[in-house]
């Protein structure tokens, strides 16, 4: 295995958190589980804009890192076959 093999581009990282996000939020609103912050009981409105808000997040961010070389395994197999001494 190359040491490169594994890394993972930002993108993909990021739309993997905001997509845990708005799954969270969107148990709450299944289970309408009630949150209260500092006496503040937190509508469940509030997570019904945030699944969207973070599901929208996720999936433009899903979408750049398949648009983007670093994220697919075909253009760095193909960096690597043109550039084999840059270990890609």
């Amino acid at each position: 295995m190359e040491k490169n093999e594994h890394r993972l581009c930002p993108a993909l990282w990021f739309s993997g958190f905001f997509g845990l996000g708005a799954l969270v939020h969107l148990i709450r609103l299944l289970f309408q589980v009630p949150v209260t912050l500092g006496g503040w009981q937190v509508p469940l409105r509030l997570s019904a804009v945030l699944v969207l808000a973070f599901g929208g997040l996720s999936a433009v961010l899903l979408y750049i890192a398949g648009r983007r070389p670093c994220c697919s395994s075909k253009s760095r197999e193909k960096l690597a076959s043109e550039h084999p001494a840059r270990g890609l």
